[in-house]
C-alpha cells in the first residue's frame, strides 16, 4: 500500500512539474508589427518591391529585411522564448549573429525601456529556438522585441508559460522620423538590433523611427526618393546616405533627391548628415580623398538648395560624430556600440532641436 501511495505521489509531482513549465505558443499573427514604413507589405518586408519596380535590384533585396520592425506585448510570464525562421543562415564578417539574425528584448519601466535579453540564432540552420530571458518574477510586464536587422524574416512565435497572461499592445508615438542611409543606418555593426542608432533614437525620443537603411546601396536614386515620398505622415526625414554615394553621385543626385521628397512632403524638415569620418582613411589616402570630396559636394548641394529657396533644411557635419580617438568602429567604417553611442549624442540632440521647432 505504501509503495502504491509513493508511486502515486511521484507521478503527481512529475505531472505538476511538467505543468508548471508547459508552454503557450503565440503566433506572429497575434501581434501588431510596428516600425514599418508601409502597412501592407509582404511578410516582414519594409517595402512592397513588386509595387516599386523601378528600385534597383540590390535595394529591393535589402528592403525585404525586417530592419527596424518590432512588436510589444504584456505578459506575467516568468520565461520568454522565441522560435523563428530566416531566409538563410549566412552571416556577415563584421557583424554579430544576434544583430543580423537574432532578436533582443526590452521591458518598459517608469523611465523608459530597459534591456532584458537576446534570442541567439542557430549558426547553421535557418530555424532557431532560443530562450530570451527566464526566472523572472510573475508580475505583468510590457515587452518590446526588435526584429533581426540584416535578414529576411519568414516567421516567428513567442513562447510563454501556459497559464501566463498575454495582451498584444501598440505603442503611441509623439513623432515619426524616417532615416534613409547606408549600412550604418541599417545597423552595422551594432551588437544587437536595439542598439542600431535608429532604434536608440526611437526609445530616446518616444518616436516612430523608421529604418530605411540599405547596406552599401544608399545612392539617392530617383525611384528611392519617390518611394520614400509615399510614406504617410512624417515629421522629419534624415538623409544619412553620403557614405555609399560616390563624390560624383553626391554632386549629381542630392539636389534632385531632396526636390523629389519636397513634392510629396512640402513642409517636412529634412536633415542632411555628412559621412562619418571613416577611420580607415587615417592612412589610406584614397579613402581620405573620397571622404573629403563626398562631404564637400554634399555641403555644396545643401547650399545650392538653400539658394534655390528650399526651406526647413538642416545640416550636420561629420565633426566628432564617432569621436576623435579612432576607437569607434569595428573595421574602420562601421560603428561599434561605442561609435553609435557617440553618434546618438550628436544626432539625437540635433533632431530634438528640429522637432521642437
Amino acid at each position: 500500500m505504501k509503495k502504491k501511495i509513493s508511486t502515486l505521489l511521484f507521478i503527481i509531482l512529475i505531472c505538476s512539474s511538467f505543468s508548471s513549465y508547459a508552454q503557450q505558443v503565440i503566433p506572429a499573427s497575434k501581434f501588431e508589427i510596428q516600425g514599418r514604413p508601409f502597412e501592407n507589405t509582404p511578410r516582414y518586408h519594409r517595402v512592397d518591391t513588386l509595387k516599386y519596380k523601378r528600385l534597383p535590384a540590390a535595394v529591393k533585396k535589402l528592403y525585404t529585411h525586417a530592419t527596424g520592425m518590432f512588436v510589444t506585448f504584456k505578459s506575467n510570464t516568468g520565461k520568454l522564448s522565441l522560435r523563428w525562421k530566416t531566409v538563410d543562415a549566412e552571416l556577415g564578417n563584421n557583424s554579430t549573429p544576434i544583430m543580423s539574425r537574432g532578436f533582443d528584448a526590452y521591458v518598459k519601466e517608469a523611465n523608459g525601456w530597459r534591456f532584458a535579453g537576446v534570442a541567439r540564432p542557430d549558426l547553421k540552420n535557418v530555424e532557431s529556438n532560443a530562450i530570451v530571458v527566464e526566472d523572472m518574477a510573475n508580475t505583468e510586464k510590457e515587452f518590446l522585441l526588435y526584429f533581426p536587422l540584416y535578414k529576411e524574416l519568414l516567421d516567428f512565435e513567442v513562447i510563454i508559460y501556459e497559464k501566463a497572461s498575454f495582451l498584444a499592445t501598440r505603442q503611441s508615438f509623439n513623432k515619426t522620423v524616417v532615416v534613409y542611409g547606408s549600412s550604418i543606418v541599417h545597423g552595422a555593426s551594432a551588437s544587437r538590433p536595439g542598439l542600431a542608432y535608429p532604434a536608440q533614437l526611437g526609445r530616446r525620443l518616444n518616436a516612430n523611427v523608421i529604418n530605411m537603411g540599405v547596406s552599401g546601396n544608399a545612392r539617392m536614386e530617383p525611384a528611392v526618393a519617390d518611394m520614400l515620398g509615399d510614406i504617410g505622415t512624417v515629421d522629419l526625414f534624415i538623409l544619412d546616405c553620403v557614405p555609399n554615394s560616390s563624390p560624383e553621385e553626391v554632386k549629381e543626385r542630392t539636389f534632385n533627391f531632396v526636390a523629389r521628397l519636397r513634392k510629396s512632403h512640402p513642409d517636412v524638415p529634412i536633415l542632411l548628415i555628412e559621412s562619418i569620418t571613416r577611420q580607415i582613411s587615417n592612412y589610406n589616402l584614397k579613402w581620405k580623398s573620397r571622404l573629403t570630396e563626398q562631404n564637400k559636394n554634399f555641403r555644396l548641394q545643401y547650399e545650392k538648395l538653400l539658394q534655390a529657396g528650399y526651406k526647413d533644411l538642416y545640416y550636420l557635419p561629420t565633426d566628432h560624430l564617432i569621436g576623435d580617438d579612432s576607437e569607434g568602429t569595428v573595421d574602420g567604417t562601421h560603428p561599434t556600440d561605442v561609435g553609435f553611442e557617440r553618434m546618438l549624442k550628436i544626432i539625437g540632440g540635433k533632431i530634438e532641436t528640429i522637432l521642437n521647432n
